[in-house]
């Protein structure tokens, strides 16, 4: 996914994330050759790609430092986004930098179901935990600009 800039911010998109971002990219456009137009525009999956659009060109670019993205130590560093249309129980998560103004979008996160060793937050915080995302955003940049060209290379 290439990167792009909206509000002042430019947003790009961590490999995590674009794995998640293709499957479900693919699936809708399946539904789209598959199902009468009445029917494709009310699937979950078409309403799911939408509402993610959404969330990352309008919602988070509006102000990614508001208190309803913020989590609590120690996901202090990072944010969420939920509710704002999408599915109940999913969370989108990210990590904004003040200077200069970029947004990383992580990783999709479901199911959400507090004290389940399968939540979406302890999954998240073992992500942290382990490593799996860079601290620094030199680092975190070089991993989605590898990937942006590694999608650049496909076509």
């Amino acid at each position: 996914m290439a990167a792009f800039t909206c509000n002042g911010w430019q947003i790009f998109f961590y490999p995590l994330f674009v794995k998640q971002w293709v499957e479900l990219r693919n699936r809708v456009r399946v539904l789209k050759n598959e199902l009468p137009k009445e029917e494709f525009i009310k699937h979950s999956d078409v309403k799911f790609l939408k509402a993610l659009n959404i969330g990352i060109k309008e919602k988070i670019p509006q102000d990614p430092f508001a208190s309803h993205f913020a989590l609590q130590k120690p996901l202090q560093k990072y944010s969420r986004l939920k509710k704002m249309g999408l599915p109940e129980r999913y969370r989108l998560f990210f990590r904004a930098f003040k200077k200069p103004k970029i947004i990383i979008i992580l990783w999709l996160g479901f199911p959400r179901k507090e004290g389940d060793k399968k939540d979406c937050y302890q999954i998240f915080s073992k992500k942290v935990e382990n490593g799996d995302f860079p601290k620094s955003i030199d680092n975190l940049l070089a991993e989605c600009e590898l990937e942006d060209s590694d999608d650049k290379n496909k076509d």
